[in-house]
Protein backbone atom coordinates (compact mmCIF):
# COMPACT_ATOMS: atom_id res chain seq x y z
CA UNK A 1 0.00 0.00 0.00
CA UNK A 2 1.39 3.59 -0.74
CA UNK A 3 2.11 5.62 2.44
CA UNK A 4 0.93 9.13 3.01
CA UNK A 5 3.88 11.24 3.28
CA UNK A 6 3.25 12.85 6.59
CA UNK A 7 6.87 12.28 7.71
CA UNK A 8 10.04 11.06 6.19
CA UNK A 9 9.98 6.90 6.29
CA UNK A 10 12.84 4.67 5.63
CA UNK A 11 11.40 4.76 1.32
CA UNK A 12 13.78 2.40 0.02
CA UNK A 13 12.70 -1.14 1.42
CA UNK A 14 12.23 -2.20 -1.93
CA UNK A 15 14.49 -4.29 -3.89
CA UNK A 16 18.28 -2.54 -4.81
CA UNK A 17 17.47 -2.51 -8.84
CA UNK A 18 14.71 -0.02 -8.19
CA UNK A 19 16.52 1.50 -4.96
CA UNK A 20 19.57 2.82 -7.61
CA UNK A 21 16.95 4.55 -9.95
CA UNK A 22 15.54 6.51 -6.79
CA UNK A 23 18.24 6.48 -4.42
CA UNK A 24 20.11 9.64 -6.77
CA UNK A 25 17.85 12.03 -6.39
CA UNK A 26 19.10 13.61 -3.04
CA UNK A 27 18.32 17.15 -2.10
CA UNK A 28 21.67 18.45 -3.73
CA UNK A 29 20.38 16.68 -7.17
CA UNK A 30 17.37 18.25 -6.81
CA UNK A 31 18.48 21.44 -6.94
CA UNK A 32 20.45 21.45 -9.83
CA UNK A 33 17.63 18.83 -12.02
CA UNK A 34 15.76 21.68 -13.36
CA UNK A 35 19.21 23.66 -14.99
CA UNK A 36 21.07 20.49 -15.34
CA UNK A 37 18.56 17.54 -16.64
CA UNK A 38 15.68 20.00 -17.76
CA UNK A 39 17.71 22.85 -19.52
CA UNK A 40 20.75 21.11 -20.51
CA UNK A 41 20.10 17.38 -21.35
CA UNK A 42 17.00 17.83 -22.65
CA UNK A 43 17.74 20.15 -25.46
CA UNK A 44 22.23 18.49 -25.58
CA UNK A 45 21.84 15.31 -24.74
CA UNK A 46 18.02 13.46 -25.23
CA UNK A 47 17.48 16.13 -27.95
CA UNK A 48 14.01 16.85 -26.86
CA UNK A 49 13.69 20.13 -24.91
CA UNK A 50 11.31 20.62 -21.89
CA UNK A 51 9.85 22.95 -24.09
CA UNK A 52 8.20 19.74 -26.28
CA UNK A 53 7.44 18.67 -22.77
CA UNK A 54 5.45 20.80 -21.41
CA UNK A 55 3.15 21.09 -24.59
CA UNK A 56 2.64 17.39 -24.39
CA UNK A 57 1.93 17.89 -20.88
CA UNK A 58 -0.58 21.14 -21.81
CA UNK A 59 -2.29 18.86 -24.31
CA UNK A 60 -3.08 15.85 -22.01
CA UNK A 61 -3.68 17.23 -18.53
CA UNK A 62 -6.48 17.37 -16.36
CA UNK A 63 -7.81 19.10 -13.23
CA UNK A 64 -7.82 15.50 -11.71
CA UNK A 65 -4.53 14.86 -12.12
CA UNK A 66 -2.09 11.99 -10.50
CA UNK A 67 1.48 12.49 -11.14
CA UNK A 68 3.58 9.69 -11.27
CA UNK A 69 7.78 10.11 -11.02
CA UNK A 70 7.63 13.94 -9.86
CA UNK A 71 10.93 15.15 -10.50
CA UNK A 72 10.80 18.63 -8.86
CA UNK A 73 7.31 19.39 -9.93
CA UNK A 74 8.63 21.53 -12.73
CA UNK A 75 5.57 20.41 -15.57
CA UNK A 76 2.93 20.65 -12.66
CA UNK A 77 3.85 23.88 -11.72
CA UNK A 78 4.88 25.43 -15.59
CA UNK A 79 1.40 23.54 -17.32
CA UNK A 80 -1.90 25.55 -18.28
CA UNK A 81 -5.04 23.43 -15.82
CA UNK A 82 -8.02 24.71 -17.17
CA UNK A 83 -9.21 25.05 -13.22
CA UNK A 84 -7.39 27.46 -10.65
CA UNK A 85 -7.79 24.52 -8.07
CA UNK A 86 -7.08 21.51 -9.84
CA UNK A 87 -7.26 18.48 -7.82
CA UNK A 88 -3.67 17.06 -7.75
CA UNK A 89 -1.92 13.81 -6.19
CA UNK A 90 1.96 12.87 -6.28
CA UNK A 91 3.51 9.49 -5.96
CA UNK A 92 7.13 8.93 -5.90
CA UNK A 93 9.75 6.44 -4.08
CA UNK A 94 11.42 9.21 -3.52
CA UNK A 95 10.30 11.39 -0.17
CA UNK A 96 13.29 14.25 -1.18
CA UNK A 97 11.53 14.18 -4.82
CA UNK A 98 7.81 14.53 -2.99
CA UNK A 99 8.89 17.15 -0.54
CA UNK A 100 10.26 19.37 -3.55
CA UNK A 101 7.24 19.02 -6.00
CA UNK A 102 5.17 19.54 -2.98
CA UNK A 103 6.40 22.55 -1.69
CA UNK A 104 6.29 23.59 -5.65
CA UNK A 105 2.80 23.06 -5.94
CA UNK A 106 1.44 24.17 -2.72
CA UNK A 107 -0.82 27.10 -3.94
CA UNK A 108 -2.80 23.31 -5.62
CA UNK A 109 -2.57 21.58 -1.98
CA UNK A 110 -1.50 18.44 -3.65
CA UNK A 111 -1.94 15.18 -2.18
CA UNK A 112 1.58 12.94 -1.76
CA UNK A 113 1.91 9.33 -1.59
CA UNK A 114 5.06 7.41 -1.30
CA UNK A 115 5.40 3.89 -2.90
CA UNK A 116 6.56 1.97 -5.83
CA UNK A 117 4.73 2.12 -9.28
CA UNK A 118 6.06 -1.36 -9.74
CA UNK A 119 3.74 -2.61 -7.13
CA UNK A 120 0.02 -2.44 -7.22
CA UNK A 121 -0.89 0.88 -5.95
CA UNK A 122 -3.35 2.06 -3.19
CA UNK A 123 -3.58 5.24 -2.39
CA UNK A 124 -7.41 5.81 -1.81
CA UNK A 125 -8.27 7.44 -4.56
CA UNK A 126 -8.98 6.35 -8.11
CA UNK A 127 -11.25 8.42 -11.15
CA UNK A 128 -8.34 10.66 -12.32
CA UNK A 129 -8.81 11.87 -15.42
CA UNK A 130 -4.67 12.07 -16.52
CA UNK A 131 -1.74 10.32 -14.91
CA UNK A 132 1.43 11.66 -16.22
CA UNK A 133 4.44 8.93 -15.79
CA UNK A 134 6.92 11.73 -17.30
CA UNK A 135 10.66 10.76 -17.60
CA UNK A 136 10.14 7.33 -15.43
CA UNK A 137 10.07 4.50 -17.35
CA UNK A 138 14.00 4.74 -17.73
CA UNK A 139 14.71 4.62 -14.71
CA UNK A 140 12.92 1.13 -13.44
CA UNK A 141 14.36 -1.74 -13.79
CA UNK A 142 14.03 -4.65 -16.74
CA UNK A 143 12.97 -3.64 -20.28
CA UNK A 144 9.92 -2.04 -21.33
CA UNK A 145 8.27 -5.62 -21.80
CA UNK A 146 8.44 -6.10 -18.10
CA UNK A 147 8.39 -2.28 -17.41
CA UNK A 148 4.79 -2.08 -18.90
CA UNK A 149 3.36 -3.64 -15.46
CA UNK A 150 3.02 0.13 -14.41
CA UNK A 151 0.22 0.17 -17.39
CA UNK A 152 -1.62 -2.48 -15.36
CA UNK A 153 -0.97 -0.42 -12.11
CA UNK A 154 -2.53 2.52 -13.09
CA UNK A 155 -5.03 1.59 -15.12
CA UNK A 156 -7.21 1.24 -11.94
CA UNK A 157 -6.80 4.64 -10.84
CA UNK A 158 -7.93 6.42 -13.98
CA UNK A 159 -12.00 7.43 -14.99
CA UNK A 160 -13.24 5.59 -18.07
CA UNK A 161 -11.88 7.66 -20.80
CA UNK A 162 -9.22 8.85 -18.49
CA UNK A 163 -5.90 9.36 -20.27
CA UNK A 164 -2.45 8.37 -19.50
CA UNK A 165 0.65 9.76 -20.96
CA UNK A 166 4.30 10.47 -20.45
CA UNK A 167 7.48 10.35 -21.76
CA UNK A 168 10.69 7.99 -22.09
CA UNK A 169 14.36 7.56 -23.08
CA UNK A 170 14.79 4.38 -25.66
CA UNK A 171 17.99 2.61 -26.11
CA UNK A 172 17.08 1.36 -29.08
CA UNK A 173 15.89 2.57 -32.10
CA UNK A 174 16.61 5.57 -32.07
CA UNK A 175 19.44 8.26 -32.54
CA UNK A 176 21.99 8.96 -29.89
CA UNK A 177 24.62 11.53 -30.27
CA UNK A 178 28.13 11.10 -29.09
CA UNK A 179 27.05 13.16 -25.49
CA UNK A 180 23.51 10.33 -25.53
CA UNK A 181 25.69 7.33 -25.80
CA UNK A 182 28.15 8.02 -23.05
CA UNK A 183 25.49 9.08 -20.50
CA UNK A 184 23.18 6.17 -21.58
CA UNK A 185 26.29 3.84 -20.57
CA UNK A 186 26.98 5.55 -17.37
CA UNK A 187 23.93 5.67 -16.05
CA UNK A 188 22.89 1.82 -17.35
CA UNK A 189 26.46 1.23 -15.35
CA UNK A 190 25.33 2.87 -12.17
CA UNK A 191 21.56 1.42 -11.86
CA UNK A 192 20.27 5.23 -12.69
CA UNK A 193 18.74 4.28 -15.96
CA UNK A 194 17.72 0.68 -16.93
CA UNK A 195 17.06 1.65 -20.85
CA UNK A 196 19.70 0.36 -23.09
CA UNK A 197 16.93 -2.80 -24.44
CA UNK A 198 14.35 -0.47 -24.53
CA UNK A 199 12.18 0.51 -27.72
CA UNK A 200 9.24 1.87 -28.90
CA UNK A 201 7.85 -1.73 -30.20
CA UNK A 202 7.93 -2.96 -26.66
CA UNK A 203 6.51 0.26 -25.36
CA UNK A 204 3.55 0.51 -27.73
CA UNK A 205 2.65 -3.17 -26.95
CA UNK A 206 2.40 -2.52 -23.38
CA UNK A 207 0.15 0.16 -24.00
CA UNK A 208 -2.20 -1.53 -26.26
CA UNK A 209 -2.49 -4.36 -23.46
CA UNK A 210 -4.16 -2.17 -21.48
CA UNK A 211 -5.69 0.66 -22.99
CA UNK A 212 -7.22 1.95 -26.32
CA UNK A 213 -5.80 4.46 -29.01
CA UNK A 214 -2.18 4.73 -28.09
CA UNK A 215 -0.24 6.77 -29.50
CA UNK A 216 3.69 7.44 -29.33
CA UNK A 217 6.25 10.61 -31.03
CA UNK A 218 9.64 10.21 -30.65
CA UNK A 219 11.71 13.30 -30.21
CA UNK A 220 15.34 12.61 -30.41
CA UNK A 221 15.58 9.90 -28.23
CA UNK A 222 12.71 10.23 -26.24
CA UNK A 223 9.62 8.55 -26.77
CA UNK A 224 6.55 10.85 -25.74
CA UNK A 225 3.37 8.41 -25.34
CA UNK A 226 -0.40 8.30 -24.46
CA UNK A 227 -3.55 6.32 -24.14
CA UNK A 228 -6.84 6.30 -23.14
CA UNK A 229 -8.78 3.63 -20.47
CA UNK A 230 -11.58 2.10 -23.08
CA UNK A 231 -15.38 3.72 -21.88
CA UNK A 232 -17.66 1.21 -20.27
CA UNK A 233 -19.98 0.19 -22.80
CA UNK A 234 -23.96 0.02 -22.37
CA UNK A 235 -25.03 -2.99 -24.14
CA UNK A 236 -28.21 -1.56 -26.88
CA UNK A 237 -30.08 -3.65 -29.17
CA UNK A 238 -28.95 -6.65 -27.94
CA UNK A 239 -30.81 -9.53 -26.99
CA UNK A 240 -33.62 -8.20 -24.08
CA UNK A 241 -32.00 -11.01 -21.54
CA UNK A 242 -29.26 -9.22 -22.07
CA UNK A 243 -30.62 -6.14 -21.07
CA UNK A 244 -32.24 -7.65 -17.84
CA UNK A 245 -35.94 -7.41 -19.42
CA UNK A 246 -36.05 -3.79 -19.03
CA UNK A 247 -38.40 -1.82 -20.50
CA UNK A 248 -40.41 -5.02 -21.54
CA UNK A 249 -44.15 -5.23 -20.45
CA UNK A 250 -45.48 -8.50 -19.18
CA UNK A 251 -46.82 -10.02 -22.41
CA UNK A 252 -43.52 -8.80 -24.34
CA UNK A 253 -41.70 -10.79 -21.71
CA UNK A 254 -44.18 -13.89 -21.91
CA UNK A 255 -44.12 -13.66 -25.62
CA UNK A 256 -40.11 -13.74 -25.62
CA UNK A 257 -39.71 -16.41 -23.19
CA UNK A 258 -42.74 -18.59 -25.75
CA UNK A 259 -40.80 -17.72 -28.38
CA UNK A 260 -37.51 -19.24 -27.14
CA UNK A 261 -39.33 -22.56 -25.98
CA UNK A 262 -40.36 -22.98 -29.17
CA UNK A 263 -36.68 -22.42 -30.52
CA UNK A 264 -35.88 -24.75 -28.40
CA UNK A 265 -38.49 -27.63 -29.01
CA UNK A 266 -37.64 -27.26 -32.80
CA UNK A 267 -34.41 -28.65 -34.03
CA UNK A 268 -32.57 -26.37 -36.64
CA UNK A 269 -34.68 -23.85 -35.79
CA UNK A 270 -32.93 -20.71 -35.12
CA UNK A 271 -33.80 -18.30 -32.32
CA UNK A 272 -33.86 -14.50 -33.09
CA UNK A 273 -34.27 -12.34 -30.22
Amino acid sequence: MAEKMNHEPNIYGTDGATRKGAVVYTPLTLAVYDSAVLGLSNSFVWECSSHVLLDFYNQHISDKHLDIGVGTGYFLDKCRFSSTAPKIALFDLNPHSLAKSAKRLRRYNPFCYLGNVLQPIDIGLSGFDSISLNYLLHCLPGNLASKSIVFEHVKPLLRDGGIVFGSTILGEGVRHNPLAKQLIKIYNAKGIFSNLSDRQSDLEAGLKAHFDEPTIHVAGCVALFSARKRMARTVTGACPEAQGLKGLGESRHLQHKQHQQAARQSPGLVSES
